[in-house]
């Protein structure tokens, strides 16, 4: 029988004591699930003819007086008998309530049960091996359940009801036990079967995870035959990957279904997380990780290209970027929002706003210009002054004109236009050093991290070379002079890998905007005034 099709009968059980043939049940609680659904609950109290101990009281809330005149056992079982049908018996720690129950019937003169028997402890002891406790208390907690009333027999029986639900859920993942047989075998199982890698991770803990340095870097989990399983980078490394052996049942299904396969553990230490971001994009696209489920592969960024196409001025939504004397402003998070900016444009300063709707090619070299439109020679200048963030008025304009829409009950129009304010308000927002022309956008990214100070040169808007201040005079003119050779090398154009770089870039300062400064390099500047520039703003940063 499959287990989706099975009947359950999730049982708790409050009794005097916790000796079956000395001590009495005072309270039955059952849930009857049929199909994975509550379908029946069953709830009573049973005088057990002797007096209820404080202790008792104290734990589950029933006195001496709410058992009197309650139903005796022998009244009770017909009922529950009948309730429980041939239905699998369920509880948590099974061997506990069913020994109560049979010495029951006993007493009563019936046969014990012969129901199949599942308990939830035993599958909880191999399903959730690194919880550290798996009493009832704390799967209540690790899964989120409201408990109810606690140590009260039907509260006891609906939470472990729900727990048992969710441990079903992850044998099925894990093991892909579906069969009711399977189910109650798997109860027994031994714990060597179940978790073979549990010696080689146990190794990692006490040799491995010791050697991991404080500093961020990119790590390989590796498995049988050396295999490589995922690729991550850390701010601190020591941190992230000791996070992977605490808690693991805490984890999503297919981190814990990779650390079963872990064998080993690798690492390569990066002075900065940028660099580490950036080597971890690059290294996942190299060897395509079965556990990496992002960033396999290069994705293609939408730029916008302000640039002549014809002796005309044009914007267009483009995504190669080429060294062909136009200004390229990105990447943008999508091809939507480029050419909802696009479109912004042309309809603010486009010399025929309807053209933009034309999806064909433009342009003599430009094959993925797939969309824009023709700009004024003024409306040319207002684009490129917007998104070099030296002026908002374009903002004011779309405003207004939303809200004249929305007031002659244009909403069709009035909705255009605010998505072309949302857009061009989220380009707007970005800081000034992303608002640069791309192939312009050359100088020295500058991150304060605590006490330190990281130094990131940027040639063409690709993060090339990277120090942490302080450090030697030395050491850090060898990567001037590195950034200084590359500003001068000619490419006709960006590669995928260095868009990447870009776009990884353009995020991490995002995020960390509040805490940048950038020296923007430029051209008929001496490579030893740049440097003497540089000195001062860390310098200054340092002392702040």
């Amino acid at each position: 029988m499959q287990i989706r099709d099975a009947t359950f009968v999730i049982v708790d059980l409050e009794t005097t004591g916790t000796h079956a043939t000395r001590n009495r049940v005072i309270e039955i609680g059952a849930v009857k699930v049929r199909s994975g659904d509550v379908v029946d609950t069953m709830e009573t109290l049973i005088d057990p003819e002797c007096t209820i101990s404080r202790h008792i009281t104290r734990l589950t809330g029933i006195t001496s007086a709410d058992v009197f005149s309650q139903p005796r056992i022998e009244e009770v079982l017909p009922h529950f008998l009948d309730f429980l049908g041939d239905a699998i018996f369920v509880a948590h720690n099974c061997q506990f309530d069913s020994k109560f129950i049979d010495a029951e019937l006993r007493r009563t003169g019936l046969p014990p049960l012969s129901n199949p028997m599942l308990c939830t402890l035993r599958l909880a002891r191999r399903l959730l091996q690194g919880l550290p406790s798996k009493g009832l208390s704390s799967l209540i907690v690790f899964f989120d359940i409201d408990p109810g009333h606690r140590h009260r027999a039907l509260s006891d029986a609906i939470a472990t009801q729900q727990v048992l639900t969710r441990l079903l859920h992850r044998l099925e993942e894990q093991y892909e036990i579906t069969e009711v047989d399977a189910l109650l075998g798997f109860q027994y199982s031994r714990y060597k079967g179940l978790h073979g890698n549990q010696g080689r991770q146990a190794h990692i803990r006490k040799k491995r995870l010791g050697e991991l340095p404080h500093a961020p870097g990119v790590y390989r989990m590796i498995g049988a035959g050396d295999k490589l399983l995922y690729i991550g980078k850390a701010r601190v490394l020591s941190a992230r990957v000791r996070s992977y052996f605490a808690g693991m049942e805490g984890h999503p299904q297919h981190i814990r279904k990779m650390m079963q396969k872990v064998q080993d553990i690798q690492w390569t230490e990066t002075g900065t997380e940028l660099e580490a971001l950036l080597l971890e994009s690059r290294q996942i696209k190299e060897h395509d990780p079965p556990f990496n489920k992002a960033a396999r592969t290069y994705r293609r960024r939408p730029f916008l290209r302000l640039g002549a196409i014809m002796g005309s001025d044009w914007i267009t939504v483009i995504e190669h970027i080429r060294a062909d004397g136009a200004q390229y402003y990105g990447p943008l998070a999508n091809r939507r929002e480029a050419e909802l900016l696009a479109e912004a444009f042309v309809m603010l300063y486009g010399v025929s706003p309807g053209s933009f709707k034309n999806p064909e090619r433009v342009g003599v070299g430009l094959g993925s210009a797939r969309i824009g439109g023709r700009l004024t020679e003024e409306g040319f200048a207002h684009a490129i002054a917007f998104l070099q963030g030296e002026n908002s008025q374009a903002l004011t304009i779309l405003e207004r004109r939303m809200q004249h829409a929305a007031k002659m009950q244009a909403y069709e129009r009035a909705a255009r236009v605010r998505d072309w304010l949302a857009a061009m308000q989220t380009i707007h927002s970005r800081p000034h050093f992303t608002r640069v022309a791309l192939l312009e956008r050359s100088g020295v990214v500058l991150y304060r991290n605590d006490d330190k100070i990281e130094v990131h040169f940027v040639v063409h808007g690709c993060p090339i070379v990277h120090r942490v201040w302080p450090c030697a005079q030395d050491v850090l003119r060898e990567a001037l002079v590195e950034f200084h050779d590359q500003l001068f090398q000619t490419q006709d154009r960006l590669t995928m890998q260095q868009v990447d770089a870009i776009s990884l870039l353009s995020a991490w300062m995002f995020k960390k905007r509040d805490h940048i400064q950038v020296l923007s390099w430029a051209t008929e500047k001496p490579l030893s005034a740049f440097e003497c520039e540089l000195w001062s703003l860390l310098e200054e940063m340092h002392t702040k």
